[in-house]
């Protein structure tokens, strides 16, 4: 496994606006960054888009992908979600990808946590 951690995240994300900065700020707080993180706002409504373009402004690594607005729950959508972020990963060499919900926040070492024990036991993941 290599020495350094290079990991991307996608976050699937519908009308989080009440959890999605929490999320962020989490991130942004690791000890170890993301080379890339790509949030699809899968057809929000509310301020998540905003609050999302607020932080890729500031930060390079994070960006924002749109899907089309929706009325009805699709079962696949957070699938599709996925989907169109791993898209635009795809051309980036990285060691890890995660799926990060958008309304969780976790410690600034999550990451280099996960990332050790990965290190200590290869088939873990």
């Amino acid at each position: 496994m290599p020495v350094h951690l290079k990991y991307v995240l996608v976050t699937p994300a519908r009308n989080e606006e009440a959890f999605i900065e929490g999320t962020i700020r989490s991130v942004i707080a690791q000890s170890i960054l993301p080379a890339k993180w790509i949030i699809v706002s899968d057809g929000s409504t509310d301020r998540t888009d905003d609050i999302v373009k607020q932080y890729a402004i500031q930060h390079d690594w994070i960006e924002l992908v749109r899907m089309p607005e929706h009325r009805d729950r699709q079962f696949a959508a957070k699938a599709n979600c996925f989907k169109a972020g791993y898209d635009r990963l795809k051309s980036l060499e990285f060691d890890l990808i995660g799926n990060l919900d958008a309304d969780i926040t976790f410690e600034p070492d999550y990451y280099a946590f996960l990332w050790e024990s990965l290190r200590k036991t290869p088939n873990l993941a």
